[in-house]
């Protein structure tokens, strides 16, 4: 069976994580997220190139391009080992990225395997989504909306962890993140959309009509 890859790309709250979990659910593909497997690297390597992108990620900044590279290089190898297809959720995140992943798995899967997906939603959206966004201790692919029915401190509904705010959703660290967004991801988007048909999506739904949304796109 052929292999494949889709990115699914968008600012920061766009509800790209939680697509992307659906559409590895329904396909049975790896869930490769970027700030995830960084961490990982990171807790089994001690090099100093490595334990920079520690500081990076703390003070909301991307992990360096080349650093990345190598990491999402050895992931995607490892990946296709055992899995028929890969989601990259909000990867890649910068220019050098999308340039290099785009070409590395055009010449390993081929174009026609690659299907891209922007996900479209307003700052102030994203802003409010941020400010209300519990994750799960134990496992980040878990995300809920801050309620009534659920807290800070609440058990996981999904799993055996406790729900925080992700430390990322810092409101003091969202300028931060837009303006990484907008001044290192969207060339890299642009960079995508010149090479390769690039599918949008109304990010301003109900996270069950998004995913209609993808899957019809998708032919699915």
């Amino acid at each position: 069976m052929n292999k494949k890859a889709i990115f699914v790309l968008g600012p920061p709250g766009s509800g790209k994580g939680t697509q992307a979990k659906l559409l590895a659910e329904k396909l049975r593909f790896f869930h490769c997220i970027t700030s995830v497997v960084g961490k990982e690297y990171i807790a089994t390597h001690d090099d100093p190139e490595t334990q920079k992108q520690l500081e990076n990620y703390k003070t909301g900044l991307l992990y360096d391009p080349p650093w990345v590279i190598k990491v999402i290089k050895e992931k995607t190898k490892e990946v296709f080992k055992n899995y028929n297809g890969v989601i990259y959720d909000g990867s890649p995140r910068t220019l050098p990225e999308a340039e290099f992943l785009y070409q590395f798995l055009s010449d390993l899967i081929g174009k026609k395997n690659i299907k891209i997906i922007e996900i479209a939603v307003r700052d102030e959206e994203t802003k409010k989504r941020l400010a209300k966004r519990l994750i799960c201790d134990k496992n980040s692919g878990h995300v809920f909306i801050s309620s009534e029915k659920l807290k800070p401190g609440d058990f996981c509904p999904e799993g055996d962890g406790v729900l925080s705010e992700r430390d990322l959703d810092n409101p003091d660290l969202f300028t931060e993140r837009i303006s990484e967004y907008r001044n290192r991801t969207v060339p890299g988007l642009e960079f995508l959309k010149k090479n390769h048909p690039v599918i949008i999506i109304n990010g301003e739904q109900s996270i069950e009509d998004v995913f209609k949304d993808i899957v019809k796109a998708l032919n699915l």
